[in-house]
């Protein structure tokens, strides 16, 4: 095997996430011989597990994390929503430049974050294929996970990062895309666009194919069904993919094992809980793992002692995806809560948002340790009807939206075909997925424009109409980096 000089078990959790300004930078600061290593992991595999508690860490309560509005993953998906036409604001706080469009700069937090912290979970999964992929022959179940969750990992945040910082992959092959590193090749040069996905889709293939059939065995940490989720938004990219739409639909299908379908008291419990039927794969919080102020309740929930509830900073719901809302859609109980007439802005109370509600402000928990959902089969019945859809499937695609919409909406029938059935799929998506990270990567890879012309409730300062592949979509590489990293010679505008 192939081993990294500087790495030490004993400071495997303190050496996950990058000091140097250079987020990419392998030089060794102090070191095992790898003879060490190999001796230690070969006796014993699992002493690889605190990278993996590290990087999962890092999810939700990043060593980079610079501010309350950086809390991880649930931070990414927060500032993207908000860079898209669902989800209104009306004050100047935390997130208010991700939804002006104007937090893309390479001097800036959401871009320098979203780097380092991505990077961070990519170094920490490194460690682990590098220390185990010589042992992966054997048939070890323990090794294959661990394996099986570091490609995944791997893939997942390399698809965050390509999208975060370039344009679609569609009509962007070419173009200069992000900096790869695996266990065996550096590249600190803007890889392009098409050869970071074929890492991705490497990636994923590995990481599903290690952990098939292995189930769940605990819900914060990656699985064969939350692989197989990734996998498919990951192939809803590619369009040269072979046989692309009914990979996406065969993947989201086996995704859909994973969980059973969300009755109407869970939908209204505050998606705060990991262990609701439909989650694939979150993050545990507790007492000692919180981030408190600095987290997703704090900037979500509209009751409790945090930003969106004390400060009044709520998250709301565009009008005009409101409206499309079926009266007796239990989704419709997401939004609309009661604000003192003294707070002019919310005359548009019935749109603030309460599908995210903390469990200290249900009484069921201590306040902010409400656990993170990344990924759940809800999502999957609208990528699959969609894939199937585009697969000229239609009666499989309308079966697909009316298995899910019938518990949200009771006795739901879809009689609509051909484009007015996929606009159902597309906007009934928009509605179940609200605030959980989605609406700006559909947009991309469908190549929409921002339109928020049609609601009455966006800012009147904030951008309301923005091109498809627009740069305000895209972020800026960070100035640590560039200064830092001789071999990135080109920006984006």
């Amino acid at each position: 095997m192939k081993f990294l000089k500087y790495i030490t078990l004993c400071a495997a959790a303190l050496t996950l996430g990058s000091c140097a300004d250079d987020f990419l930078d392998k030089e060794p600061s102090e070191y095992a011989s790898e003879d060490q290593i190999k001796e230690v992991i070969e006796r014993d595999p699992s002493a690889i597990q605190a990278y993996i508690t590290g990087y999962y860490k890092n999810l939700f309560s990043p060593e980079a994390q610079q501010s309350h509005d950086d809390f991880g993953l649930k931070a990414f998906e927060l500032a993207t929503d908000l860079m898209g036409d669902d989800m209104a604001y009306l004050t100047q706080h935390f997130f208010v430049y991700d939804y002006m469009l104007d937090n893309r700069g390479s001097n800036y937090r959401r871009p320098t974050t979203c780097w380092q912290e991505l990077y961070a979970v990519i170094s920490g999964a490194n460690e682990v294929i590098t220390n185990l992929i010589g042992l992966a022959e054997d048939g070890d179940e323990t090794v294959e996970t661990m394996l099986g969750q570091s490609y995944t990992i791997r893939a997942y945040c390399y698809f965050w990062l390509i999208n975060l910082y370039q344009q679609p992959y569609q009509w962007n092959q070419e173009k200069p895309g992000i900096p790869i590193y695996t266990e065996t090749e550096t590249r600190l040069e803007r890889v392009p666009v098409k050869e970071v996905y074929d890492q991705i889709l490497s990636d994923i293939d590995k990481g599903y194919n290690y952990l098939k059939g292995k189930g769940i065995s605990s819900k914060a940490e990656l699985n064969e069904y939350a692989a197989a989720a990734i996998y498919a938004n990951v192939l809803s990219f590619v369009n040269d993919y072979p046989d692309q739409w009914n990979k996406v639909a065969e993947y989201a299908q086996i995704a859909i094992q994973g969980g059973t379908l969300m009755n109407e008291d869970e939908l209204l419990s505050g998606f705060n809980d990991i262990n609701l039927s439909e989650v694939l794969w979150g993050a545990d919080i507790n007492s000692e793992t919180n981030t408190f102020y600095a987290s997703f309740m704090s900037n979500m929930d509209p009751f409790g002692p945090g930003y969106a509830g004390d400060l009044g900073n709520y998250k709301m719901i565009a009008s005009d995806l409101y409206d499309k809302i079926a009266d007796n859609d239990i989704r419709k109980k997401w939004f609309g809560i009661d604000v003192a007439e003294s707070n002019s802005h919310y005359n548009v109370r019935q749109y603030i948002q309460r599908k995210f509600v903390d469990v200290g402000s249900l009484g069921t928990g201590d306040t902010f340790c409400s656990d993170y959902i990344y990924l759940r089969t809800g999502e999957m019945y609208f990528v699959a009807a969609e894939a199937l859809y585009r697969a000229g499937k239609t009666a499989e695609a309308k079966t697909m939206l009316e298995t899910i919409m019938q518990t949200r909406v009771p006795g739901y029938t879809c009689d609509k075909s051909g484009d007015a059935l996929l606009e159902e799929i597309e906007i009934q998506k928009r509605i179940e997925m609200w605030g959980e990270g989605r609406r700006l990567f559909d947009m991309k890879r469908r190549n929409e424009d921002l339109d928020r012309t049609h609601a009455t409730n966006h800012s009147a300062t904030t951008p309301k109409s923005v091109p498809a592949g627009d740069k305000l979509f895209i972020y800026q590489i960070p100035d640590k980096e560039l200064n830092a990293n001789s071999a990135i010679t080109e920006q984006n505008d």
